[in-house]
């Protein structure tokens, strides 16, 4: 009985020892993690945040660049644009109108995107996704201060004696229209140069060549990375048809007036709008392809913009076609290209296709 007391406690005292040896190792091991930790903390960068004043330095400029598109909208498709120029019915101008303000609710999405986005960090803004939709605003805003300056060349009317045009702005309306869409592509060039790498910022050389690569890299990778997918399919299609409405805009009548409906007044205007929806479902393929489209907050808001396009722009045409009695008299340019206007209200109803 000795012998086996004494056997327990030599076994006793073994496991003891054992315990007694591991314990200060264990004990080390949890306090070298800890510092482990604490000095990966204390090395890591805290995010580099924009000033407070961007955030709603962006909502003034989307407000601003939404008030200039429908000024210039309610300015140009009216009566007596030019002297004598009447309205066919008084829904024509309704509808008419209708058709290109369908553009105010992706203007919002994209600038409520890049609000939210500053008030988080410049990490964020730097994403491909404020990255395109920037450079996107640089374009459309430039692109639009070229109209208002030009307007009298470009919405002239062929055949007039003396020449007039359908616009011509002057005094403080020009001026304000000018600033707004100047500050609109001030703004986005500033963030999107501020947004890029540190070493990029440096070179401001180098960013023709950078935006150049980027936009090649975007066209060659417009085709959906899975046909099997309905949804990258959808987004795939509606940034090819984007710029193909940017393209035929740019181009020559009767074609660009697809898909507008406006004639020689907005349709060229509406081409920077356009480009904006072009970016912007681009951006949403992207992610649909990454998994991230439903995700995302800033996609489901740049997808409510873009269906807030399609289903503005849809009612446009289903009034001019069941409400317009000038309708199709004195729609002479659409009339001339039916195909193409069937197709635009197709390839615009896809914006409704739910994200699932």
């Amino acid at each position: 009985v000795e012998f086996k007391m004494a056997k327990c406690t030599g076994v006793l005292l073994l496991a003891v020892a054992c315990t007694a040896m591991h314990a200060p190792g264990s004990r080390q091991l949890l306090s070298a993690t800890r510092r482990n930790e604490e000095n990966l903390l204390a090395a890591k960068k805290p995010l580099d945040k924009p000033p407070r004043l961007l955030q709603p330095l962006f909502g003034a400029v989307g407000l601003a660049t939404g008030a200039a598109w429908t000024t210039v909208v309610f300015t140009t498709i009216r009566s007596n644009q030019p002297l004598g120029a009447m309205m066919p019915s008084s829904t024509h101008g309704v509808f008419a109108r209708a058709s290109v303000l369908s553009a105010l609710p992706l203007i919002a999405s994209c600038y409520s995107t890049l609000a939210t986005a500053s008030a988080d960090s410049w990490e964020r803004l730097g994403s491909p996704t404020c990255r395109r939709i920037n450079l996107a605003l640089v374009a459309a805003g430039l692109g639009s201060l070229l109209w208002v300056g030009f307007a009298p060349l470009i919405t002239q009317i062929p055949g007039s004696s003396p020449l007039v045009s359908h616009q011509s702005y002057s005094g403080l309306q020009r001026a304000a229209l000018l600033g707004a869409y100047g500050s609109t592509a001030a703004l986005s060039a500033a963030v999107w140069a501020r947004s890029l790498p540190e070493e990029a910022r440096r070179k401001p050389l180098s960013w023709p060549g950078r935006v150049a690569d980027g936009v090649a890299q975007s066209l060659v990778s417009l085709g959906p990375a899975r046909a099997d997918d309905p949804v990258i399919v959808k987004y795939s299609l509606l940034s090819v048809s984007f710029l193909a409405f940017t393209a035929t805009a740019l181009g020559t009548f009767p074609l660009a007036v697809v898909p507008s409906w406006t004639g020689r007044r907005c349709s060229r205007a509406f081409a920077a709008w356009t480009l904006l929806a072009a970016a912007s479902s681009f951006n949403l393929k992207e992610a649909a392809e990454s998994g991230k489209l439903r995700a995302d907050e800033a996609c489901r808001t740049i997808s409510k913009g873009l269906k807030g396009l399609g289903a503005v722009y849809l009612a446009a045409k289903v009034g001019a076609v069941g409400f317009d009695p000038s309708f199709p008299a004195h729609y002479g340019i659409v009339k001339q290209v039916p195909a193409a206007q069937l197709a635009a209200a197709l390839l615009f109803g896809l914006t409704l296709r739910p994200d699932e």
